[in-house]
């Protein structure tokens, strides 16, 4: 489609895309006959800038595993400095010197 398109038009290619599951944006622009920065403006100039498919907002939780007796294994001590996890060998030996 070639032409100015009318807000409605725009709003339908954009919620065409939100619901094209496993597309790109490029190969959906390929697949509409637009350019990928046409598609962009579209989203940004009618309220979809932060919307994406890949990205959900938030947070996520990260857990770090916890070594049993980690508290009170000692893994190395240089000039007096106790390590209590596992560090690499350069670290140790910038420490010592």
């Amino acid at each position: 489609m070639t032409g100015k398109r009318t807000k409605e038009q725009i709003l339908q290619i954009v919620a065409e895309y939100e619901k094209a599951l496993g597309l790109t944006v490029k190969e959906f622009c390929r697949k509409k006959g637009i350019s990928e920065s046409t598609f962009y403006s579209f989203r940004s100039r009618y309220g979809f800038k932060n919307q994406t498919k890949d990205k959900s907002g938030g947070f996520i939780a990260i857990t770090t595993p916890m070594l049993k007796d980690s508290t009170n294994t000692l893994f190395a001590e240089v000039n007096g400095i106790k390590i209590y996890q596992a560090v690499p060998a350069d670290y140790l030996k910038a420490l010592a010197s």
